[in-house]
């Protein structure tokens, strides 16, 4: 049962850009299913399991493979603050879209950008709408002007308006002020 909850977490993981509530698995998971599986192995002579290596083999494997991930799980969790959630800045006048403000560390910098989202369940997706440009702080404003559109007030008070096919979740114009 792990191992199949182990095999599921690949492609949520994968899908976790586009389909941001999958972002909620963490990413230690697998390899504790992997733990756990090689632990019930290594009991599996209580539920029939009676010659030795029946059960160290598949143990002692599952073991070694996640024997090297334990000190980078212990390194990314130490390491990656799980306070960096969006901010949810404006929603759509009919409830099923919302735009959060994101904040991104780069190696020098930390990038500010602005997404879209969709507000309906376990397969909502989301798309990036702008990313401000290097050094850049976070938009002034970002709000609805419309069914599919979203303005975005830049640091500098230059508009830029993006339009968006809901039904696709795809930016298909973004317009960026002249001045």
């Amino acid at each position: 049962m792990l191992l199949i909850v182990d095999l599921a977490g690949v492609p949520v993981i994968y899908l976790s850009d586009r389909f941001y509530r999958f972002q909620e698995f963490p990413a230690w998971a697998m390899p504790m299913c992997w733990i756990a599986t090689a632990v019930l192995v290594l009991l599996a002579s209580r539920i029939g399991w009676r010659r030795a290596q029946d059960r160290l083999v598949p143990a002692g494997i599952l073991m070694l493979s996640v024997l090297p991930l334990a000190p980078l799980m212990l390194w990314w969790l130490l390491l990656n603050p799980s306070d960096r959630s969006p901010v949810v800045v404006a929603v759509s006048s009919d409830g099923r879209h919302e735009v959060v403000r994101y904040r991104t560390e780069a190696m020098i910098d930390t990038l500010c950008g602005v997404r879209l989202r969709e507000r309906g369940g376990l397969f909502s997706r989301q798309t990036d709408v702008w990313q401000a440009p290097e050094s850049q702080p976070c938009p002034k404003r970002v709000s609805f002007t419309g069914n599919d559109t979203i303005s975005i007030i830049d640091y500098y008070g230059r508009e830029i308006t993006a339009h968006f096919d809901a039904g696709r979740m795809k930016v298909t114009q973004l317009l960026q002020a002249t001045s």
